[in-house]
């Protein structure tokens, strides 16, 4: 199966026509250009903004705070290009380039509105930002789901107490976390080296932090090199070493990184590709893509076996572990319940104590945990509908292919050249 939906040259039918397409590489480099320094100057507005940035410094050097409706005029006025050359004869490459700069152009639009007060529901924003419509539930799914775990999980009593108490002995000690970690992220870059070419001198640090409202991040720096914190402000259990490995570096966002500023702005001097926009339709991918990855690099069976024989060991944790992977599995199909409860407090529908009760009563989660997790969504929005619903759409999209060496292949193409949402939801 194709990966790439090939568009020939509408005059002569040849692939990358150069004669006549009239459109040059050059023209696109300059909205490329424009379009970064846009994303950069919205940064100045809202730090978290510019994920990660590795494109000319001088682009950045002596930039000076612009009014929100100064950037929403040069935003509109990209489109309006962007839009005026969709419409002339393209290659097939500039025509890719074309639409990726549309979509996340249109994100930048959407964002500076919400920057400039302009109320937005849930949906709106998913739309706007994301370029994707997550489906919607209700709270009946969530309690079937409650039901069933009543019936595993030990003890008698309050659910969300039994469940915490259960998942005690599976907690990660303190002064363990640094070395179950940092063996958890070194076998996911193992095993991810054996599918994916990595560069030499790809390397990562790890650092631990608190007072943060999410539990681990990637910070990448460029040169194919990584910052990834763990935050300290919530237990590690066992089964979260391995998930925030692949997560944030191997072959999440490390990976998704580095293959595009090898391949794509050091390779083909694609620079719209040298910034990340948090908010915008690349997270889709990058979230969705980052948390399917632990599927691609071990079966169950063989991610169950790792975390006995090794880093339960590394821990000092005992346990039946087979129990619990049966548990913390039906326990999974909660994940959901972030959108729900994250689209009523956008919406005003509940505030932040009924949305913290939620995630306790339905999530099971602890009353700290909840208390981080609408932390989360007060600072994220609907961000959130990344993480699952990106999963799903990525894991539908990548095992179409039955052949799992050829499912790596499928991966990595998307991760190379990365696909907006209705790009690969289709």
């Amino acid at each position: 199966m194709s990966l790439v939906t090939f568009i020939n040259c509408p005059i002569c039918q040849q692939y990358d026509c150069s004669r006549h397409c009239v459109v040059r590489n050059s023209q696109v480099d300059n909205l490329a250009q424009q379009y970064v320094t846009l994303v950069l100057n919205v940064g100045l507005h809202q730090p978290l903004y510019v994920d990660a940035y590795y494109g000319p410094e001088t682009w950045r050097q002596g930039l000076s705070l612009q009014p929100l409706p100064q950037l929403r005029e040069t935003c509109q006025s990209l489109c309006v290009e962007l839009g005026r050359i969709s419409t002339m004869p393209l290659s097939h490459t500039l025509s890719e380039r074309v639409s990726f700069l549309a979509k996340q152009l249109d994100s930048v639009a959407v964002f500076l509105r919400s920057l400039s007060g302009e109320p937005l529901s849930f949906t709106e924003e998913s739309l706007g930002l994301y370029d994707v419509r997550a489906p919607k539930y209700t709270l009946d799914r969530f309690i079937e789901c409650r039901d069933q775990l009543a019936k595993l999980v030990p003890g008698d009593g309050d659910l969300t107490a039994r469940f915490t108490a259960y998942r005690q002995p599976f907690i990660v000690p303190s002064e363990r976390v640094s070395a179950v970690f940092s063996a958890a992220v070194k076998r996911a870059r193992a095993l991810t080296a054996m599918h994916i070419d990595l560069p030499e001198n790809e390397r990562f640090s790890i650092e631990y932090v608190t007072d943060k409202v999410w539990t681990a991040y990637n910070w990448y720096q460029g040169s194919c090199s990584s910052l990834i914190e763990l935050n300290q402000d919530q237990p590690l259990y066992l089964e979260r070493a391995l998930e925030l490995a692949s997560h944030e570096g191997y072959p999440g966002h490390h990976v998704f990184n580095l293959l595009q500023e090898r391949d794509l702005v050091s390779g083909r001097g694609w620079l719209e590709y040298a910034i990340y926009p948090l908010y915008s339709p690349i997270s889709f991918l990058s979230e969705g893509s980052a948390n399917y990855g632990l599927s691609l690099l071990m079966s169950q069976q063989e991610r169950l076996e790792y975390e006995r024989d090794v880093l339960m060991p590394l821990a000092g944790i005992e346990g039946d572990i087979v129990q619990y992977y049966q548990i913390m599995t039906l326990y999974k199909q909660l994940a959901y319940l972030d959108n729900l409860v994250c689209q009523q407090l956008t919406d005003g529908e509940i505030d932040d104590v009924r949305a913290a009760e939620m995630l306790v009563e339905f999530g099971l989660y602890t009353d700290s945990k909840a208390k981080q997790r609408v932390a989360f969504y007060r600072s994220n929005r609907s961000y959130v509908i990344n993480y699952n619903y990106g999963e799903d759409c990525v894991r539908e999209w990548v095992e179409k292919e039955p052949d799992s060496k050829r499912r790596w292949q499928r991966f990595e193409a998307l991760l190379k050249r990365p696909r907006t949402a209705s790009g690969f939801t289709r």
